[in-house]
């Protein structure tokens, strides 16, 4: 038989030293001191010291993968411990504010409920036909704090999603953590034939809530299928109805969430499931940041498509030198390549021109935005813990 010619591949970078790697930590440094101690916030010791915390993990953190030239590992850190501190924070803040977790559906619908990202695409044609998004509120009409706040985050999210496209489910989703923590676990999958075709639901449920949603006028994601209403707010089970909501809730995280997650090792809700990520990964077609496989260095060993958390990597994209378009920019198959065969890549240049200044340049922005939207909820669930210590 056959085998692929291919050229020797480059040892492992050594570790930058100590003093390059701070210099280049510099900058997120500077970013961190600005995000967590500007006038006006930790105006108590509990905020002060969890925000020292965060930043010292966080710049901690971005030292590790500046040194060790790997990203993957370092970055799951940080993204599991948001999706452990994300519902300490969250629940605490909103049963002080309400007494309870569960909201009555009409204050779901009349949008005083915290605001989330999940169904963003499903309320694209709502908004576009009239003129206002049904969760959480009106998006277009003038006045309102509420309007110009949510406006404000949906400007933030796209123009952070149009350079790193679905990088944001990385980098910043404060869900994900929890599943990418639960496939953390074993050592070795225990399930490991996963149907490839499973890798179109996303794109299915996206469709059908964003018909669904504009049908019903309301958020048919968030009423019905969201596996995270069983750690942030859900409907309040006052009827029959109310409490299907909530078994499926349930249902579907501890499926989707724990224990798919734990026998496979890959991201389930992710993968096959969430209409939000599906809808992340257009925008990856904008993105100049992507992934690579360069051809002259691959021996088709599969280690980096058993190495990507959310299967955005085939036998046949391998052979074409890249990513499928589910690719989250985690940076898994790139440090497990033996032979540096992948590789961070700006759109326009040569595959493997300069691959650790694509890296750079990513993750200067990723990391920004890890500390802006995941580092305030990590700092939020250490205050609390906090709270209850002190």
């Amino acid at each position: 038989m056959a085998t692929k010619a291919c050229t020797p591949g480059p040892a492992p970078a050594a570790p930058r030293s100590s003093v390059r790697a701070l210099m280049l930590t510099l900058p997120i440094v500077v970013w961190s001191l600005l995000m967590f101690f500007h006038p006006g916030t930790n105006t108590d010791w509990r905020s002060r010291t969890a925000a020292a915390i965060t930043a010292l993990f966080m710049t901690a953190l971005f030292f590790m993968m500046m040194r060790t030239h790997t990203t993957y590992r370092w970055r799951r850190l940080f993204f599991v411990a948001l999706g452990v501190l994300f519902p300490v924070g969250f629940i605490y803040n909103l049963v002080l504010a309400r007494g309870t977790m569960g909201i009555p559906v009409e204050e779901m619908i009349a949008g005083r409920t915290p605001f989330c990202f999940m169904p963003i695409p499903t309320l694209i044609l709502p908004a576009a036909l009239t003129r206002t998004i049904v969760f959480p509120g009106s998006i277009l009409s003038a006045g309102g704090a509420s309007s110009h706040a949510i406006a404000a985050m949906v400007g933030l999210w796209l123009a952070l999603t149009l350079v790193l496209g679905k990088g944001w489910c990385s980098y910043a989703c404060f869900f994900g953590g929890i599943e990418e923590g639960m496939a953390a676990i074993p050592a070795r999958p225990r399930l490991r034939k996963l149907d490839p075709r499973w890798r179109y639901g996303p794109w299915a449920v996206l469709l059908a809530m964003a018909l669904l949603s504009l049908a019903l006028f309301e958020p048919a994601y968030c009423m019905w299928l969201c596996p995270f209403k069983a750690v942030t707010e859900y409907v309040a089970a006052r009827n029959l109805v109310g409490l299907i909501q909530n078994v499926i809730f349930v249902l579907l995280f501890a499926g989707l969430v724990i224990v798919l997650p734990f026998l496979t090792k890959k991201r389930t809700q992710c993968s096959y499931f969430c209409p939000f990520g599906a809808f992340q990964s257009i925008f990856n077609k904008i993105s100049i940041f992507d992934v690579r496989i360069d051809q002259a260095r691959c021996k088709s060993c599969n280690i980096c498509q058993n190495a990507c958390p959310n299967l955005s990597l085939s036998k046949e994209s391998i052979a074409r030198g890249e990513t499928l378009i589910s690719c989250m920019k985690c940076g898994a198959c790139i440090d497990a390549c033996p032979r540096q065969a992948a590789v961070w890549h700006i759109k326009g240049t040569q595959v493997a021109l300069k691959p650790e200044r694509a890296r750079l340049m990513f993750l200067y922005a990723a990391w920004a935005m890890a500390i802006l939207f995941g580092g305030s909820i990590i700092a939020q669930g250490i205050a609390t813990i906090l709270h209850f210590l002190a």
